[in-house]
Order: C-alpha cells, then sequence, then structure tokens
C-alpha cells in the first residue's frame, strides 16, 4: 500500500515535496552551524558556544511568531496553494544564505537560517491539514508512517549531506557545492508543489487577524476547547520534548562516555531514525488501517522498557581510553547493545506519534483545521526550547554525565504513561482491545469521514450484542457508549467499561419505561458532545414510537449538533494471493437532519 500511495499523485507529489523540505532546511541550517563553529574569520568575536543555540533558537522562533498566522491562512485560502507560495520562497532564501557564505558575512546566515525557519512556519499547518483532505480514512494512518518516516530520513540525509561536503579542506568549493545543491533541491520542490492536487478551503469568508501575540493566543486556547484533539496536541508535543532530547545529546555521548569518533554519532542518529520508521509502519500495520490510539501507550510501554534496559548498560559502560572507530564502535557487544536499545526506543517512539497525528487531522474542524496545526506547532516550539532548558540542567546537576539526561526522560516517560492511564480511559481502553479483539475479526470501514463532525453523536449499528458489542467498539475508532439489552458478566474489564461509562446496560428495553430512559441517555450525550450505539431494531422502534427523527431538530434549537450515523454491514470477496476470502465491511451513512415539529 506504501508504494501504490506514494504513485497516487494525491499523495506522492506531496510527500516529495515535504521531504526536499525538510532535507534542505537541514542542509543549509548543519552547513550554517559548522561554519561558525570551525571558521574564525566568519565568527569574528561571536563564541561559536553562542552563535550554535542561536542558529537553532532562530530556526524554531517563527513557528512561534508565525504559525497562528499561517494556521489562518491554509483555512482562507487553498492549501495546495499556501504549499506552493511557501515553496517559491525557498530559492531566494537559498540564494541569500550562499551570500553569507560567500561575503563571509554571518549577519547573512543568521537570516537565511531565520527565513528557513519562516517558510517552514507557513508551509506546516498547509501541510497537515492537506492530508485528511486527500486521503481516504483508511490511508490516513499510512500517509503519517510515511511522512513521519520520510521527516526523519530526510533530517538524517540533510545532517549528513551538510557534514560531509563542509568538511572537505576545499574552501569555497564546499560552499559552492553546498548552496548549488541546495538551490537544485529547491527548484525540485517547487515542481512537486507544482503537482499537487488542488485543495478548495472550507472558510472562505474567513476575517485573517494579523496581530500574531492575539491570534496566537487566542489559537491556542481554541485549540484547549477540542477535546477530542487537545490531548492528541499535547502528546505530540511530548514527542518532540523526547525526539529533541535525545538526538541534541547523540554528539555528546559519543564524544565522552563512548569516546567515539563524530561518526559515531551519525551511526546513532542513523539508527534512530530506521527504528522511528519501523514503528511508524508495525503502527499501521498493526493499527488495521484505521486510528488506533492504544498503540499510543503500546509506544511508551516500549520506550519505557528500553529506557530502564539503556540506563542499566550506560552504567555499566567502560570508558575506551582510546578514541573508537565507527569499525570500532561496531566491533564492541556493549557497543551493539547501546545502539540496539536507541533503535528500540524509536521504535516505542513511531508507535507513539502516528495515531496522534492522525487524531489530531481526523478530528480537528475541517474549517479550523490549519489553525489547529499551527497550535500545535506553537506547543511544539515551546516543548522544544523547554528540552534543551532541561538537558542543560540535568548535565548541571548531574557534573556532564549524558547518561542522566536518557534516564530522566525515561522516568518523565512513566509519568506520562501514568496520565493517559488515568486521565485518558478512553485510550486505555483502545489498548486493551487491541489484545482481546483479534485484528481479523475487524471489518473494513469505509467512508468514516463524519466521524471528525462537530456534535454528538447517535451510531446505528446492524445488532449489539453480548457476542459482538468489544468487536463493535475496537472496530470503530471513536469513544462510545454502547447500550447493550441485559446485564454482562461481572469481570474487572466489564466493571472498568462501567465506570467509565463505555456500557450502559438496560435489563428490560421492552418496557416503555426503560425505552425512555434510553431517550434521555441519548439525548444527555448528544448535548454533551459524546457518542452513544444502539442497535438498529430498537433505532426503528425509537423513532416509530418517541419520534426520534425530531431530535436533531429539537436539540438544534439549543445549539446543540446532532449526527445521526448509520452503519451498514456486509461482506465482500477480497483476493489475497490468487485465493479469495470473505471479509466484512462496515458502510458509513450519515442521516440528513430533519425539521423538527415536536417531540
Amino acid at each position: 500500500m506504501a508504494i501504490e500511495l506514494i504513485r497516487d499523485n494525491r499523495f506522492g507529489a506531496f510527500f516529495w515535496t515535504q521531504f526536499l523540505g525538510a532535507f534542505n532546511d537541514n542542509l543549509l541550517k548543519f552547513a550554517v552551524t559548522l561554519a561558525v563553529t570551525y571558521n574564525d574569520a566568519l565568527r569574528g568575536s561571536f563564541s561559536p558556544g553562542l552563535l550554535i543555540n542561536l542558529i537553532a533558537a532562530l530556526f524554531i522562533l517563527p513557528f512561534v511568531i508565525f504559525s497562528a498566522t499561517s494556521g489562518q491562512l491554509a483555512d482562507k485560502f487553498d492549501k495546495t496553494k499556501v504549499m506552493r507560495l511557501a515553496k517559491w520562497l525557498e530559492p531566494p532564501i537559498v540564494l541569500i544564505t550562499a551570500a553569507g557564505f560567500l561575503l563571509n558575512s554571518v549577519e547573512l546566515l543568521i537570516l537565511g537560517v531565520f527565513l528557513l525557519g519562516t517558510q517552514s512556519a507557513f508551509f506546516g499547518p498547509a501541510k497537515y491539514a492537506y492530508l485528511p483532505e486527500q486521503l481516504k480514512s483508511s490511508e490516513l494512518v499510512m500517509g503519517n508512517a510515511l511522512v513521519e518516516s520520510a521527516t526523519f530520513m530526510a533530517i538524517l540525509l540533510g545532517t549528513i549531506a551538510a557534514g560531509s561536503l563542509m568538511s572537505q579542506e576545499a574552501g569555497d568549493v564546499a560552499v559552492y557545492i553546498v548552496c548549488g545543491f541546495g538551490f537544485l533541491v529547491a527548484l525540485l520542490g517547487v515542481y512537486q508543489a507544482q503537482r499537487m492536487p488542488l485543495t478548495p478551503s472550507h472558510s472562505p469568508d474567513l476575517k485573517v487577524n494579523w496581530n500574531l501575540f492575539t491570534e496566537t493566543w487566542r489559537n491556542v486556547s481554541f485549540a484547549t476547547n477540542l477535546p477530542k484533539v487537545w490531548p492528541a496536541l499535547l502528546g505530540i508535543s511530548w514527542l518532540w520534548f523526547v525526539g529533541a532530547t535525545y538526538l541534541t545529546q547523540f554528539p555528546l555521548l559519543s564524544k565522552t562516555l563512548l569516546n567515539a569518533s563524530p561518526g559515531v554519532a551519525t551511526v546513532l542518529l542513523f539508527a534512530f531514525t530506521v527504528g522511528l520508521g519501523i514503528g511508524a509502519f508495525l503502527c499501521e500495520k498493526w493499527s488495521r488501517k484505521r486510528i488506533e490510539m492504544g498503540l499510543v501507550l503500546w509506544g511508551l510501554v516500549v520506550m519505557i522498557l528500553a529506557g530502564v534496559l539503556l540506563h542499566g548498560v550506560l552504567v555499566a559502560y567502560q570508558t575506551n581510553p582510546d578514541q573508537q572507530t565507527v569499525v570500532e564502535f561496531f566491533s564492541q557487544l556493549n557497543n551493539l547493545a547501546v545502539l540496539g536499545l536507541f533503535v528500540l526506543i524509536s521504535v516505542g517512539v513511531g508507535l507513539y506519534s502516528v495515531p496522534l497525528y492522525a487524531t489530531m487531522q481526523a478530528f480537528a474542524p475541517k474549517e479550523s483545521r490549519s489553525r489547529v496545526v499551527s497550535a500545535n506547532n506553537i506547543i511544539n516550539s515551546f516543548f522544544m526550547v523547554v528540552s534543551a532548558g532541561f538537558a542543560i540542567a540535568i548535565l548541571l546537576a548531574m557534573k556532564g554525565e549524558v547518561l542522566w539526561v536518557f534516564t530522566a526522560v525515561t522516568a518523565i516517560n512513566v509519568v506520562v504513561l501514568g496520565l493517559w492511564l488515568f486521565k485518558q480511559p478512553y485510550v486505555a481502553l483502545r489498548a486493551q482491545l487491541l489484545l482481546k479483539v483479534p485484528g481479523k475479526q475487524l471489518p473494513r470501514i469505509e467512508n468514516m469521514d463524519h466521524l471528525g463532525d462537530s456534535g454528538g453523536n447517535l451510531i446505528v449499528f446492524p445488532t449489539l450484542l453480548h457476542e459482538n458489542y468489544l468487536q463493535r467498539m475496537a472496530g470503530l475508532p471513536i469513544e462510545m457508549t454502547v447500550v447493550l439489552s441485559g446485564r454482562l458478566k461481572q469481570s474487572r474489564f466489564v466493571n472498568r467499561l462501567r465506570k467509565h461509562g463505555f456500557v450502559l446496560e438496560f435489563s428490560k428495553l421492552s418496557e416503555i419505561d426503560t425505552q425512555k430512559e434510553l431517550i434521555k441517555a441519548i439525548a444527555s450525550h448528544i448535548q454533551q458532545g459524546r457518542s452513544i450505539a444502539i442497535d438498529k431494531p430498537m433505532f426503528e422502534l425509537l423513532r416509530k414510537q418517541y419520534r426520534l427523527d425530531d431530535m436533531p431538530g429539537v436539540l438544534a434549537k439549543k445549539g446543540v449538533v446532532m449526527n445521526v450515523l448509520e452503519f451498514m454491514e456486509e461482506q465482500v470477496q477480497q483476493k489475497v494471493q490468487k485465493s479469495a476470502i470473505s471479509q466484512t465491511v462496515w458502510r458509513l451513512n450519515k442521516r440528513e437532519a430533519l425539521t423538527a415539529s415536536g417531540v
């Protein structure tokens, strides 16, 4: 499916556009970092430590300043056109950076880095909002897995390319090669952006607020009021905290504890990137082509277990008195253990990250999706800045022993896991359902686009029985209350379902008083913006006896949106390796709300 998706112009042109952009950002940023580190004439009276941290800060700063504005523009105008305009800015920015190299101007180089960050800040909200507009629901997880893997691979390749080219003692020739190559990559990115299909706006009448500070605050405040999305945004930001902390410490770990050459730091970065890609693709496989938030918890568990083992290996590590080359590094068993554990940690990061991005895209309101992404970028940037201060504080407290930075991240991961378990019981339920419901029993779902619509949902299944209610809950990636006739058999798992309102049991649904209680329960769930599921026979009974069709109109007068989502279940034949197998398919239909005539 991955190759087919990349070949499809809906995704393929976008995939290469964002890959080339991420590559160029890191190629030029790392080339500038190396230049100010090793070129005394360029650096002048500035210290390398000051310039290195200034470059990192100025690349992130535009995400904080401009994300709110870029999110508005991506919502108001065609997202593809916004991305194309951002890509057209890239070639001139490369030329400004090249001028900085050729004129030995540190000011121009810093300006070039700031402009690269600005261009990325305007590209980002449209980028993530583009995916759910162009991809089917069943393609969204794979699309995010490919984007996450490609982004980290682009970071790695851009960093390696800059290091390889700038390390050559070729004077201006190295500069010509780096900037010339960057310019060609920028032009190729512009070409790929022109191939992307248009993505019409859902909010063409949006009035843009050009006040950067008030709009930034309003964006973040708006995101906090989206209960389906806000936890995902915080989870994504923690991901960037972890990623920035790990990746930043690799050179220090290589130089101090491992006493290895700079090439070993690149090996660690490569291993982390490979592991993240593995995790992202495992996520696509284990999620069964749906948004599976349960994998967030299992990803954290993998990160914690691998982090504990990494602490044990690093504490027992005997530093070699002679600097290790890359070849010597691979010849030691304890080095391979370190490498393997970093791969395992990044596999957990991949499992953790993909469902969070897919949730943000799928459940953010269509008309404000880009602004939600911009709020995410703002919070991500804040967490990345905090991660730098966090690492510095740990290093100062532990006298420069970098292993304690990794250990501290593992300890906080335990706290984060606890927060997910106790603050988001639905995510814990999804993690359990992954173990309780075999993947072969789950259907393929078509047309899930309405699951992200605002308001509460009344979900109608063909049947809801004690034998299949877990399959229904696992099959549909949305938090809901399932209405059942009769009491479930007592167990700790069932008690947890009852405690958190995931099941609603009625002993005698055939009685009028019980049916009236159910009507009240449906109205209550809808008014709270929640989802409640009943079976088709009960739905038809409530329509006939209690005029359920009028409820959406009645609630609309109170400013409450009610969606009626009905699933049709059928068996289809699918070819797998020259043999045909039967697969269950759920087709989602959204019923149009009727005009209220009274209840």
